[in-house]
């Protein structure tokens, strides 16, 4: 401390600037790069869970689709038509014997083309005896029917193999239409069973199924045979049941899952109508057909579903995007070989990948939420998970993406602090040593002038340079002779300058309030309309211009705005970044303020698309509007801000956070009040608060 006494102003100077830069940048970063880091942090925890609860939604509304589609089926009487003919048909082939040529045909067909397509991506040592039709009526359909060719997509083509038979007649008949709806909504597979016997009487790709008994035949244990076991006991019109996914022998063993609904005919039991769901369609869902970018998980997330036995039931990202780096890390992660042989053969991980980890335990037990984890590839993830409610599927959904992604925005935001730190800490050195040194040379002016004064040198006048306070203290110096009346005259242009200030930034009527000594003024109005506006694209702007540019094009922008506001008599409550926010009738009442705030919004966006045109910019407005009560005051008391609040002014806000650029976006109450002015139309329901949704519309320009 005595040492600090013995400097020059100078020097005592340059430390304190530097003692007090320094150490508030520092903290500044400190407090800045915490912000940052939680702020980012939590908005990548809110996209990956946001991202989880969509792809939940699409899931259940695809299993919903699937339920609607089924139960319409079952009940056309079109289905109820071709479940008799069919049966009728299946039942007179009981009659006809079968010759030992097209027996040997079968069984050539079971050993040369089934069995070995099903061993390869089987376990165990299938023989064709087990699965090669007994009874003639299945025996003459697969011989008519299935063993023709091993391609599905030609037998499917088949109206009529020209046997001349009941069944082929009734076949030529619905067979085309059951083929398109198969075909349009995209199943694996359509099946009609009698309901009395469990026999297959009709499907569309003629598998080796095709004619099978579900209670004592090959595939009494499938996911067929347990969907038609579900709908006998149950017995109900109108019933809907699903399996969850299993191997199923007549599809090689890939996974199948069944959804199936009863065929009634005056009040009777006779059929049941089942379709085979194709997994590639819930894989269309969980990849956004293999778009996972462009649902925002990046370079390393996906969504997948996991079953009760912690195996995958949809495909993994990884396999649907680079087979060969995925079957490389099942080794490493010591897969037998067999089993990934398998898995290359069929090009799926549906009930092969298991998935067993902290995140799909919690959301086995019905719990949700995000965690780091490491996930099946053995790769560190961030895990958003749930249960997914849909009856029968005991299934978990789980939205992920590798933590170095993930967090990869917080890494180089630590990384510009750093820097930005560093940098700043230099600068001020350099500017502190030149401000210390300019700033002593007003002072030894003003020793030199009254040294001279205390001479007795009154004609003595000190003349300063800059334009600072030393000026005002060296003009002091140089009017001390002048009179009170100069003074007064200068205390009155500054009262004046003041109360200009003070009607810029406040309401009139507010604004003579707070002179008159009024202290907490704070207003409720019935009805006002509130916009945001916020200029997207502008954030991208600060990264390339200059800081003065930068601020001189929003000015701009602003004084653009505010006189549109003004000739639309809109009050200009605030701006923040690049955010506007404006009211009508508020200080003044108007019955169109609706209107007016509606007009001066689409003005805001014609101004911005001039501005763009003028500047080579590609700014976007997107504006929010709402109506109805808020509270209007002001808060604080040295520095002041007069603002509005109230759930008008949230739900105005959220109409613009939620909104499109180059666009108005009005809640519902606006809508109500202008739906006839002007022509809208429907957007997403806007989240206002938790569980709360509003409606929204876009206003067409």
């Amino acid at each position: 401390m005595r040492l600090f006494t013995k400097l020059s102003i100078q020097s005592k100077l340059t430390l304190m600037l530097l003692g007090v830069s320094i150490s508030s940048i520092l903290v500044i970063a400190y407090i800045g790069y915490n912000s940052g880091k939680t702020n980012l942090t939590r908005s990548i925890f809110n996209q990956l869970t946001s991202l989880r609860a969509a792809k939940s939604y699409e899931v259940q509304n695809f299993f919903d689709k699937l339920n609607r589609q089924a139960r319409f089926m079952s009940i056309n009487p079109a289905t109820t038509e071709a479940m008799v003919a069919l049966k009728k048909g299946y039942e007179n082939l009981n009659s006809k014997g079968i010759s030992p040529e097209r027996q040997g045909a079968i069984r050539t067909y079971y050993q040369q083309e089934f069995i070995p397509q099903l061993t390869a991506n089987s376990e165990g040592d299938p023989q064709a005896k087990t699965f090669q039709p007994i009874g003639n009526s299945e025996s003459y359909l697969q011989y008519h029917y299935t063993i023709t060719s091993s391609d599905f997509e030609k037998k499917a083509k088949v109206n009529d193999p020209g046997d001349g038979s009941l069944y082929s007649k009734a076949h030529r008949q619905f067979h085309p239409v059951f083929r398109q709806l198969t075909q349009e909504f995209q199943y694996e597979d359509f099946f009609l069973i009698d309901a009395a016997t469990g026999k297959v009487v009709y499907t569309v790709y003629k598998g080796v199924d095709f004619g099978t008994d579900l209670n004592s035949g090959p595939y009494a244990k499938s996911v067929l045979a347990q969907a038609y076991q579900q709908v006998l006991q149950n017995n109900e019109p109108k019933f809907v049941t699903l399996t969850d996914f299993a191997p199923y022998r007549p599809s090689y063993d890939q996974p199948t899952a069944i959804i199936a609904s009863p065929i009634f005919q005056e009040g009777k039991l006779i059929g049941i109508m089942a379709l085979q769901i194709n997994p590639q369609e819930i894989d269309r869902v969980m990849t956004n057909q293999n778009r996972w970018q462009e649902t925002g998980l990046g370079k390393s997330g996906e969504t997948y579903l996991v079953g009760s036995d912690h195996l995958l039931r949809s495909n993994s990202r990884f396999l649907l995007q680079d087979p060969e780096a995925y079957f490389k890390n099942l080794q490493q992660q010591g897969a037998s070989p067999t089993k990934i042989k398998r898995m290359q053969r069929q090009q799926n991980s549906i009930l092969e990948q298991e998935v067993k980890t902290e995140a799909t335990e919690q959301a086995a037990l019905g719990n949700s939420g995000i965690a780091r984890i490491e996930d099946y590839r053995g790769v560190p993830v961030l895990s958003s998970y749930a249960r997914l409610k849909i009856e029968n599927l005991d299934w978990s959904i789980l939205a992920q993406i590798n933590t170095d992604e993930a967090f990869e925005p917080i890494f180089q935001f630590q990384k510009r602090v750093l820097i930005s730190t560093a940098l700043l800490i230099l600068v001020i050195t350099v500017l502190a040593l030149f401000l210390s040194r300019l700033f002593v040379q007003p002072i030894q002016k003003l020793m030199t002038g009254f040294q001279q004064l205390g001479a007795g040198k009154t004609t003595v006048r000190v003349e300063m340079e800059a334009q600072d306070e030393f000026q005002d203290l060296g003009s002091s110096f140089n009017r001390m002779v002048e009179n009170l009346q100069q003074k007064n005259n200068l205390l009155k242009a500054q009262s004046q300058e003041n109360e200009k200030l003070l009607t810029c930034i406040l309401p009139a009527p507010v604004a003579e309030r707070l002179k008159k000594g009024e202290e907490n003024i704070a207003d409720s109005f019935p009805n006002v309309t509130v916009l945001f506006a916020d200029l997207l694209g502008f954030n991208d702007l600060a990264d390339l211009l200059p800081a003065t540019d930068l601020v001189a094009l929003l000015n701009d922008l602003v004084s653009a705005f505010d006189e549109a506001a003004e000739r639309s008599g809109v009050e200009k409550i605030k701006t923040f970044g690049s955010g506007y926010m404006a009211v009508c009738g508020l200080s003044v009442p108007k019955l169109d303020h609706t209107k007016r705030i509606v007009d001066f919004g689409l003005d805001m966006t014609r101004i911005v698309e001039r501005f763009n045109q003028t500047h080579q910019t590609m700014l976007k407005a997107r504006v929010g509007v709402n109506c109805g009560a808020v509270v209007a005051g002001i808060v604080g008391r040295s520095k002041f801000i007069y603002d509005l609040w109230g759930d008008t002014v949230t739900i105005a806000y959220r109409m613009q956070s939620a909104g499109q650029g180059d666009a108005v976006q009005i809640s519902q109450m606006v809508y109500e009040q202008l739906g006839d002015v002007y022509e809208f139309e429907s957007s997403p329901a806007v989240e206002v608060r938790r569980n709360e949704k509003v409606a929204a519309w876009i206003l067409k320009d």
